[in-house]
């Protein structure tokens, strides 16, 4: 599915950027309803998991003040703690970014514990949680689609962190997953690859 692509200025709100890029919680859902919207949300994330391996996609950059995106975002995360500069800019596909971020947002809360913290600065965003951390090895194959810790079953199906690496490659960014030396998952989005434009 092809995310739909904004520009932004650094000094324009980012509200834009997440509208699209992260599917409603379904918490207090009752249970048909909450499988119908898992349904819906496994088939959009095959159709974009599928156009990313086809090449299909292309990123839209433009500037965006990193800051206001992380803000954004931290509205669907109430318990979410956030560590960062007031004024990052850099130069990205905001609609694509945001979507990452959710992705392993998402992931933390579901695989991990309390607190999960995200930290950002111009070079890099860095999410954590306080669980169990990623089982040794699972972490060479974890970006892999439908590769999940048994810990899991029921509980996802191991296609966020493969879109979210692929999303982040298409933005020419890498998407580095460790374990915390004191506990927990550890998965970082680094801007440190060239543009690819």
């Amino acid at each position: 599915m092809a995310i739909p692509t904004t520009e932004l200025t650094p000094t324009e709100p980012p509200q834009a950027a997440v509208e699209g890029a992260h599917a409603t919680p379904d918490w207090g859902v009752a249970p048909r309803a909450r499988r119908y919207a898992r349904e819906r949300r496994l088939a959009r994330d095959l159709v974009e998991l599928s156009r990313l391996e086809r090449a299909v996609e292309r990123a839209e950059y433009a500037p965006l003040d990193l800051a206001r995106l992380v803000s954004a975002i931290r509205a669907d995360y109430p318990q979410l703690e956030v560590e960062g500069p007031g004024y990052v800019p850099i130069s990205t596909d905001s609609r694509r970014l945001a979507r990452i971020v959710f992705a392993l947002l998402d992931n933390a809360q579901l695989h991990g514990t309390a607190p999960v913290t995200l930290r950002y600065d111009e070079t890099a965003i860095v999410i954590r949680d306080c669980g169990a951390g990623f089982a040794p090895a699972l972490l060479a194959r974890a970006t892999e689609p439908f590769v999940t810790a048994d810990r899991a079953r029921g509980r996802g199906v191991g296609l966020g962190l493969a879109i979210a690496a692929r999303q982040a490659a298409l933005l020419g960014a890498t998407l580095e997953l460790a374990n915390h030396e004191n506990g927990g998952a550890q998965v970082a989005v680094r801007f440190d690859q060239p543009d690819p434009r």
